[in-house]
């Protein structure tokens, strides 16, 4: 079982208020993947907010030449994923399958909207810790992608 004190220890929701943190986990979900299962996908309305229990999970875009390339692999317990539920136009950006056996809390992002907008300091903490997220995430893939042109040859400007 999934409680408070987990939940505020997980990398968006650490330090947050307990009550206002019970109400999300009461409209809370606990489910179970399998290896290769499609979580959501790149494009479909986001209305969950995700955070892995256990297991792997990766995200996936899928270019103009319809290919799927990976952008993050989410493993460590109480990452966050799913994101895009919390920012216009609230669409999945990118797509959620299962690298092995995982479970992952969903979260109605709904909710979490309404609550941001009735406290908007609870608002802005969370804001600023999925800003601090995305920043990391996206220094990782910039990471991923030099690693790659260096072992290519490849120049970079």
């Amino acid at each position: 079982m999934i409680t408070v004190e987990w939940l505020k220890k997980t990398e968006l929701f650490d330090g947050l208020d307990e009550t206002r943190l019970g109400n999300l986990l009461s409209e809370s979900v606990v489910k179970p993947c399998l290896t290769g299962e499609i979580i959501f996908r790149q494009g479909e309305e986001a209305n969950g907010l995700y955070i892995l229990i256990k297991g792997a999970v990766e995200l996936t875009v899928k270019t103009q030449e319809k290919t799927d390339l990976m952008t993050s692999k989410i493993e460590k317990e109480g990452a966050v994923f799913g994101t895009a539920s919390l920012m216009e136009p609230f669409r999945f950006n990118v797509s959620a399958v299962c690298l092995k056996p995982s479970e992952v809390l969903v979260l109605d992002a709904n909710l979490i909207r309404r609550k941001m907008e009735d406290d908007p300091k609870i608002g802005m903490e969370i804001m600023k810790k999925l800003a601090s997220i995305f920043f990391n995430r996206l220094n990782d893939l910039r990471a991923g992608v030099s690693n790659l042109l260096k072992i290519s040859n490849i120049k970079t400007p």
